[in-house]
């Protein structure tokens, strides 16, 4: 499954128990994350909500949420078939998985990449966009049709450009150095035509590509 190259979150708990414990984070601490880590992923569940992960999110942090027994070390793929050494939150619950990988592995204490790839997952971004969005919700809301790459390759279903659409700026840091980006691919039980593959750029107002109608399978946070 791809993503954008860039080589470059005790005991397993159930959701419920996970909410219960991250309903502590007080107002002013989600605050100021919600400043310090535009864009980020968060669980929100009825009025209680997560801890934030974004660009400052280190592995401690991640210790301090969630439980050292939570938190594993483990060998992360990248594209065209490297790896890193990464840091992997609840590696057995899909729902709950999330994937660090960092800009120094030994001090692991700022993320080159924080990246889902389960569906369905708990966590989304601000505005709801998650693994599993199809492609027309995201022109909605986007505002806009935007640019992505074919499928079938290392690359395949990458968004490349918002085209100066809402989420050109909703899913970037106020510093421009930090954003958010999708991967797209057929929903389950679809395949992709000959002409939505290759390496290429496609808009995603092609008709093959809205009657196709792909989700999004990879969302990550890349900050390089």
């Amino acid at each position: 499954m791809s993503f954008v190259s860039l080589v470059s979150l005790r005991k397993i708990v159930s959701t419920a128990s996970l909410l219960t414990l991250l309903a502590c984070s007080t107002s002013f601490n989600l605050a100021r994350g919600a400043e310090q880590q535009q864009p980020y992923l968060v669980i929100r569940q009825a009025s209680k909500i997560s801890p934030m992960l974004g660009a400052t999110t280190s592995e401690k942090d991640l210790i301090a949420y969630f439980g050292a027994k939570n938190v594993k070390r483990q060998t992360v793929n990248l594209a065209e078939g490297e790896t890193s050494n990464g840091t992997v939150i609840f590696p057995n619950d899909p729902k709950k998985r999330v994937t660090f990988i960092w800009k120094d592995v030994k001090k692991r204490d700022l993320p080159e990449v924080i990246r889902i790839e389960d569906q369905p997952s708990l966590w989304r971004l601000p505005n709801e966009i998650t693994t599993g969005t199809s492609l027309i919700e995201l022109e909605k809301l986007n505002g806009k049709i935007f640019k992505m790459s074919g499928f079938d390759w290392d690359y395949g279903g990458n968004v490349l450009s918002w085209n100066n659409g809402k989420l050109e700026s909703l899913l970037k840091s106020k510093s421009g150095k930090v954003s958010a980006t999708a991967s797209l691919a057929p929903a389950k039980g679809k395949n992709s035509p000959e002409d939505l593959s290759g390496d290429k750029e496609i808009l995603s107002s092609n008709p093959s590509m809205h009657k196709l109608n792909p989700v999004v399978v990879t969302l990550s946070i890349l900050a390089p």
